[in-house]
C-alpha cells in the first residue's frame, strides 16, 4: 500500500514555517504497520492533496497568497515501474489565497477547490487523461462571526461530496457547512442554504465526515475543538448534540483539526492540535449518542492531519511541528489506540492519503 503525504515547505504565518521539500511517498505494509519513504516529488505547499476514485491521478494545491500565482496540478500515478511515482500532467491557475483543500466529486468528473484566507470556492472540470481544464466557476463567500480574529470574513476550509450530485463545503468563518448540488453539464455548483449544516457561532466549523451508512454527519470545530452530530430526515441532516473534546482544566486556546470515521462506523477520531491528542469517540447508531472514550497523545507536536488505512486497522497521525508520522495501531473492538511506529523522514505533514496496490 502506498501512503502520499502532502506538507509545507515555506513559511505561511510566524508560527507555521514550512520544511518539507514536496509530494512525499512512503510504501506501507499494512501487514506490520510500518512505513518507508521510497520518494519525494518536489512541490510548492502541497498542503492538501486528493485521489481520482480509481488511483490513476493525483491532485495538489499550492497554498500560497493569491499574489504569488497558485497552481492547481494534476499528476498521474505510476506504481508498478521504473518511473517516478508521480508524474506531473498539468496544471492550471488557482485565483485563491491559501487554498486549504479539495476534493473530487462522486462523478470524478469535477474537482472542487476551497482557498481559506480568500474565502473562495474553485470549480475545475476534469479530461479523462486526469488533467485539469481551466476552473469554470468560483464563488465568493461572504459574511463573518462572532469571533473577531479568527472570524473577520468568509474561511472556506474543507470540500466533502455527499451521494451523487452534493457536496459541502465548510466555511469557519460563517460557522456553516454549506450544501451545494453539482451541475455536471454546466460544470458549476448551486447553493441550496436549506440543507446547509451550522455550528455553535464561534465554533468555527473546519472539516466535516459521513457515516458509512449516509445516516449521520460530523462536524468538527477549530476554534472550540467541539464535535457535532447530525441525523439525516427526509433529505436534510437535523443537529443532534455536540460533544467537548477537550479537557475540563484545558486553559490554552483550541486548536482543533481533522476528523475520521472508522469504517466500521462505530469510531470517530479528531485531532487537536494545542492539546497534542487524538480524541476517540463512540458513535451508538441506535441512541444517537456520542461517547469520549480517551485522548490518545498524538507522539509529537501539533497535529495537523490522520487518515485511517482501508482496512481499519491503522491510524497514521502528522504531527506538523514535530516533523513525525506516527502510525497507530486501532483496536478493533474498544477503538482505543496503541502508538506503534514513527517515521521521522518528513518536516511539516499536513496531508495524509492512502492508495492501495
Amino acid at each position: 500500500m502506498k501512503v502520499f503525504v502532502g506538507c509545507y515547505t515555506k513559511k505561511i504565518t510566524e508560527e507555521l514555517v514550512g520544511k518539507g521539500k514536496g509530494i512525499y511517498c512512503f510504501d506501507f505494509d499494512p501487514t506490520q504497520g510500518f512505513l518507508k519513504l521510497e520518494e519525494i516529488v518536489p512541490a510548492l505547499n502541497p498542503s492538501y492533496l486528493t485521489l481520482s476514485e480509481d488511483g490513476k491521478f493525483l491532485y495538489a494545491v499550492e497554498e500560497i497568497e493569491m499574489n504569488e500565482s497558485p497552481k492547481i496540478k494534476s499528476y498521474g500515478i505510476h506504481i508498478d515501474s521504473n518511473m517516478s511515482f508521480l508524474t506531473q500532467i498539468n496544471e492550471q491557475e488557482l485565483p485563491g489565497s491559501y487554498a486549504c483543500h479539495l476534493s473530487i466529486s462522486k462523478s470524478q468528473q469535477h474537482v472542487i477547490v476551497a482557498s481559506y484566507m480568500s474565502g473562495n470556492v474553485l470549480v475545475y472540470p476534469l479530461n479523462k487523461d486526469g488533467s485539469l481544464l481551466p476552473f469554470t466557476q468560483n464563488i465568493q463567500h461572504h459574511g463573518s462571526g462572532p469571533n473577531s480574529i479568527r472570524q473577520e470574513a468568509a474561511h472556506a476550509h474543507m470540500i466533502y461530496p455527499i451521494g451523487n450530485k452534493g457536496l459541502y463545503v465548510v466555511d469557519l468563518g460563517l460557522d456553516l457547512a454549506k450544501y451545494y448540488s453539482l451541475q455536471e453539464s454546466e460544470n458549476r455548483i448551486i447553493a441550496n442554504s436549506d440543507k446547509d449544516l451550522a455550528v455553535n457561532p464561534g465554533a468555527g466549523a473546519r472539516h466535516m465526515a459521513l457515516h458509512p451508512n449516509g445516516k449521520f454527519a460530523f462536524i468538527f470545530s477549530e476554534l472550540t475543538a467541539e464535535l457535532y452530530s447530525y441525523e439525516l430526515n427526509q433529505d436534510k441532516f437535523e443537529f443532534l448534540e455536540s460533544k467537548t473534546t477537550l479537557p475540563s482544566d484545558f486553559e490554552m486556546t483550541p486548536s482543533g483539526a481533522a476528523i475520521r470515521i472508522h469504517p466500521n462506523g462505530q469510531f470517530i477520531y479528531v485531532a487537536n492540535r494545542v492539546h497534542d491528542s487524538i480524541g476517540i469517540f463512540r458513535f451508538d447508531e441506535t441512541s444517537k449518542e456520542l461517547t469520549l472514550l480517551n485522548r490518545e497523545p498524538s507522539g509529537g507536536k501539533t497535529p495537523r492531519e490522520f487518515n485511517i488505512d482501508p482496512s481499519g486497522q491503522w491510524i497514521i497521525v502528522a504531527n506538523q511541528d514535530s516533523d513525525n508520522l506516527v502510525v497507530f495501531k486501532i483496536d478493533q473492538v474498544t477503538g482505543l489506540l496503541k502508538k506503534h511506529h514513527v517515521n521521522n523522514d518528513l518536516k511539516t505533514a499536513s496531508c495524509i492519503i492512502f492508495l492501495e496496490d
